[in-house]
């Protein structure tokens, strides 16, 4: 029986390829560009993943998470998110997964980390909540806004009439913008986006920092196509959106990655998500996803553009929220629902 080694990876080239190697070989494919963009380049330049090795120099396990920079209770710390973890096969029921997780965290921590928090699925999130303490903080906020009818008339009913069913649109390839300031498509990202979300960030308990520095490197995930479109007035950026159509789950899905605005300025994030939703239905999406949750600052505004909660049974994946706080200094907020604010730039998958 091999004896296994427990060892942090480093960012080089090598213990990239035998990431994805690990992936690959389970039938889950990462793309080169994707490891290095995650693990090597995020703006934190740390690393927290830790391999076990076997004494014959085979990787027998991974868990990975990804850090941030984190805005808790206004001020900035850092935090990790639970993003990839695997057990090759012939190393599994031996607790892999459990003494990785447990020594990421602990070196997380010592280095600063107040949290770890992610969205588990179906077939790990027990492992997450009744072994390594994670508070359940489900559901995954989603919220869906139909822009077909063929697609939402499909997963309501059997597919067999398909194509008797009417599709569509239920939104124009054109729309009414905000009545105030100029709408701008941004390349990327500057200091008006960092005051935006300094000023949005008084309203939020915990969250990802979402600063300039953050988008640029986040919304320039390899593979995606994602586009942005901000209200400005004068100096200021007074309200963001950023969103992604892809072909996924057997059709055109709009993602809404990003919506912000400052206080008081609902109405030009409103205008903003109408231009948003007229450009996804020009790119031909069937429906548009979002996360967000009932107590955001931007909920309303989601809820004035026809998004509507996405009923659990519906959904194409079945994904958990949870977190857990390294230490009781701000339990209080990490481990409960309310604090956090959340987005699809929390998903590692889009």
């Amino acid at each position: 029986m091999s004896a296994i080694t427990i060892r942090p990876m480093t960012p080089e080239a090598e213990d990239l390829g035998r990431f994805g190697a690990c992936f690959a070989k389970h039938d889950s494919p990462k793309r080169p560009e994707s490891l290095r963009w995650q693990y090597a380049e995020n703006p934190t330049k740390q690393v927290f993943v830790d391999f076990a090795m076997s004494d014959d120099g085979r990787l027998a396990a991974i868990y990975a998470t990804l850090p941030s920079r984190f805005r808790i209770k206004g001020t900035v710390t850092l935090g990790v998110q639970s993003v990839d973890t695997i057990t090759d096969e012939d190393f599994r029921g031996k607790g892999l997964f459990l003494t990785l997780a447990k020594s990421t965290y602990a070196r997380a921590a010592e280095r600063g980390a107040k949290l770890v928090y992610g969205f588990p699925n179906g077939n790990s999130a027990h492992g997450f909540f009744e072994r390594l303490a994670w508070k359940n903080l489900d559901p995954v906020p989603f919220l869906i806004r139909p822009l077909r009818t063929g697609y939402v008339l499909d997963r309501l009913g059997s597919k067999k009439y398909t194509r008797l069913r009417p599709d569509l649109p239920l939104v124009l390839p054109w729309a009414r913008g905000p009545r105030r300031g100029t709408v701008e498509r941004l390349a990327r990202f500057d200091a008006r986006a960092s005051a935006l979300w300094a000023a949005f960030s008084t309203q939020v308990g915990v969250a990802v920092e979402r600063d300039e520095h953050y988008l640029n490197w986040r919304l320039s995930k390899p593979g995606e196509d994602y586009r942005h479109l901000a209200v400005v007035d004068g100096e200021r950026m007074t309200a963001l959106v950023s969103f992604t159509v892809k072909s996924k789950h057997d059709g055109r899905i709009g993602y809404l990655m990003e919506s912000l605005c400052l206080p008081g300025e609902d109405a030009a994030l409103r205008g903003l998500l109408r231009l948003a939703l007229a450009e996804m239905a020009k790119q031909r999406a069937d429906v548009v996803l979002a996360w967000c949750l009932p107590h955001s600052p931007t909920y309303p505004s989601l809820l004035r553009n026809a998004f509507v909660p996405f009923p659990t049974k519906l959904r194409p994946i079945e994904l958990h929220f949870g977190a857990r706080a390294f230490s009781p200094e701000h339990a209080d907020v990490i481990e409960r629902r309310e604090g956090w604010y959340l987005s699809y730039l929390d998903s590692d998958t889009v």
